[in-house]
């Protein structure tokens, strides 16, 4: 395109941000991705000069081990913590904000005594009983009509959160909300954080939308460098790679007029086939394209640091919340094609499609946490707006201990050896039969009597020193510090070095080991609340009534245009409460359930075997399916019916009603 485009600067002072926001994640991606290598590395990373000897080395002269080996304690800590605090999808629950009843009094009305009602000649207004009809005071009736008013309002948002809740406990069995949030965690306990996008997905071949949350990695996301603290960033920009055509198409653009910045590997495949090389340097090979999505708050870009003085508050009229999509190499956005700017101009001096088009396709930054992204992360850093990853801590003991585990395997190689000493005037066939195979596990050494020598003084072994007590220990140390700082602790495995004394000792261990693992929990149901809400607010601005029809039915559908549809968005963010069942998404302790179940049932079953005996055996039935529940047994022929209901009066066998009714 020509450089003439009058959003060229803007594209420019948007992609040097990026740069610089690249700049400022780099200790985060750094350590990110050295605890990607021990997660998953090749075993011999740690011994290559670049990274052993490397900026972040830590070995500048010692010679590596002839045997290298990884212990993949990172590995461990994945599996065991993510198993423990994510098990399947969470139950959400979506409840209205209450509105608090005021007493009238508080209100400043003071109940007026009654007055007669009088009629046109001056005289009270008689009842039928033949008593004064009394005038109702209108303080009081107005105070009772808002009441009124307010139990229909709250009514209705009672109809809306049930339609919310039932759609966001449908959504995630469809989209495997599962699948992509394990993915979150897995990579937040990796490299300190995980993402989901809040996005729209259409089945193949289906019309209907749904609103879900997917899983993306946190090396595709930047965001304002100039915050010491995430929730001081002004804007967020996600990397994405497609390819050219598709790209085309979504922004409406001509192929042509894309550069492609990447190679596919279908465009690899023809590296042998004639004129590819020709084809490499035109750019015809590069059919994917590398574009950053931009989430502004903070405006269009006109008023950036750098941008050019010309264009400063020139889209002051798009407002602070902005959406971007740059390349490098694409003088425009491409959500803003330059046949746009030749559209007529408004009263704000802007195209009415400009305006329409620099606006996020959902208004996220009405929710609190205002970004198209939920962020998972553990532990943060101050004055830093990137987390640190919970391997991080102990990365100094993790090198030590692959470090001394790959010289102990070479010191064992080393000492396993058999040394055999043999005299230079050993006849050389003895020589030659001790370096012969064996046969059976046996070699036959003849030795001449010639030599007229005892055969220890013709052939000796030597022992080589063996390993020594004092490495071990010096490994164990080093590696209960490393589980210390992650939190492996023995009990994590369930195992124990020894018994314990008494039920409350073993009561304390348990809870004191999972301070972290709940801890941890905690931080992803509040994460997975935060998902939810956004998921509601998504649903409201972009899901129709025909798409809730196939999945709620016709009525839902229905009262979903009467109500949700109808409910200010900032209402569905702020007039809710969205919270994740407690323990939802944790794994199940099987052994604790059924133990409590059973005490319970101590209490409550001769009160349930007594209401059975009165017809009434729902009490029961509810204690004998938690109990099948948690024994994975299939109770259903064990329920009892309840008692048939009785016959209408006036047929065979029908009560008798009583005397005087």
């Amino acid at each position: 395109m020509s450089e003439q485009n009058p959003l060229r600067p803007i594209v420019q002072s948007w992609i040097k941000k990026i740069t610089l926001a690249q700049k400022h994640k780099r200790p985060f991606t750094s350590d990110a991705q050295e605890a990607m290598d021990f997660y998953c590395g090749d075993p011999d990373f740690m011994w290559k000069d670049a990274y052993a000897r490397g900026e972040r080395g830590y070995n500048r002269g010692l010679s590596p081990p002839e045997f290298r080996m990884q212990v993949n304690r990172v590995w461990e800590a994945v599996r065991i913590f993510s198993a423990v605090i994510h098990h399947r999808n969470p139950e959400r629950l979506v409840t209205p904000r209450q509105y608090p009843v005021i007493p009238p009094e508080l209100l400043g009305i003071q109940p007026q005594p009654p007055v007669p009602q009088m009629g046109p000649d001056g005289q009270p207004v008689m009842g039928p009983d033949g008593q004064p009809v009394m005038m109702p005071d209108p303080q009081i009736m107005a105070y009772q009509q808002g009441l009124q008013q307010q139990q229909f309002m709250f009514g209705r948002r009672q109809v809306v959160s049930k339609l919310l809740e039932d759609y966001l406990n449908y959504t995630p069995n469809e989209l495997d909300l599962k699948r992509h949030s394990r993915k979150v965690v897995e990579e937040a306990f990796i490299k300190g954080a995980g993402v989901w996008w809040h996005e729209l997905y259409s089945p193949p071949g289906s019309t209907v939308k749904m609103a879900g949350s997917f899983f993306d990695s946190i090396d595709n996301i930047v965001w304002d460098a100039d915050a010491d603290e995430f929730e001081d960033i002004r804007w967020a920009a996600r990397k994405r790679i497609q390819p050219v055509n598709e790209v085309a198409a979504k922004f409406g653009l001509n192929p042509e007029d894309l550069k492609g910045h990447l190679e596919s590997y279908q465009a690899r495949e023809d590296v042998d086939a004639r004129g590819y090389e020709y084809k490499r340097k035109q750019g015809k090979t590069n059919d994917l394209i590398c574009y950053w999505e931009i989430y502004s708050k903070t405006g269009f870009g006109d008023r950036l640091k750098d941008a050019e003085p010309d264009l400063k508050g020139k889209f002051d009229a798009l407002g602070q919340n902005c959406y971007l999509v740059v390349a490098e190499g694409i003088d425009y956005p491409l959500n803003i094609p330059p046949a746009i700017l030749q559209e007529e101009v408004d009263e704000t001096g802007i195209p009415q499609q400009l305006f329409m088009n620099a606006q996020w396709p959902i208004p996220f930054w009405v929710e609190p946490n205002g970004w198209p992204f939920t962020l998972l992360a553990w532990h943060g850093k101050p004055g830093y707006s990137w987390p640190i990853s919970i391997i991080r801590p102990g990365i100094g003991e993790l090198r030590f201990i692959n470090w001394a585990m790959s010289f102990l395997a070479t010191r064992i190689a080393t000492s396993s050896q058999t040394l055999i000493g043999v005299s230079k005037s050993a006849d050389p066939d003895i020589k030659a039969k001790l370096l012969e195979r064996s046969e059976g596990g046996f070699k036959i050494v003849e030795i001449s009597e010639a030599i007229g020598r005892n055969v220890n003084d013709v052939i000796s072994v030597f022992s080589m020193p063996g390993v020594t007590q004092d490495m071990y220990q010096i490994i164990a140390e080093v590696t209960n510090l490393f589980d210390r700082r992650v939190g492996l602790t023995e009990l994590i495995y369930g195992m124990t070095r020894s018994s314990f004394r008494s039920a409350a000792e073993a009561a304390v261990k348990s809870e004191q080991i999972s301070v972290r693992p709940d801890d941890y929990a905690n931080t992803l149901e509040d994460a997975m609340t935060e998902v939810s809400r956004k998921e509601a607010l998504l649903a409201r601005w972009m899901i129709q009534p025909q798409d809730i029809a196939p999945l709620l039915g016709p009525m839902a559908a229905q009262a979903w245009a009467l109500h949700v549809q109808q409910e200010d968005p900032e209402s569905i963010v702020r007039e809710y409460s969205y919270r994740i069942e407690a323990g939802s998404i944790k794994k199940p302790n099987i052994a604790t359930k059924i133990e409590n179940l059973n005490q319970a049932m101590q209490t409550l079953m001769p009160v349930a075997q007594g209401l059975m005996q009165a017809g009434k055996p729902e009490l029961f039935n509810s204690l004998i399916t938690d109990w099948g529940d948690a024994m994975n047994f299939d109770v259903s022929k064990y329920m009892i019916p309840p008692p048939p209901p009785p016959p209408p009066p006036g047929e065979p066998n029908s009560p008798t009603p009583p005397q005087g009714q």
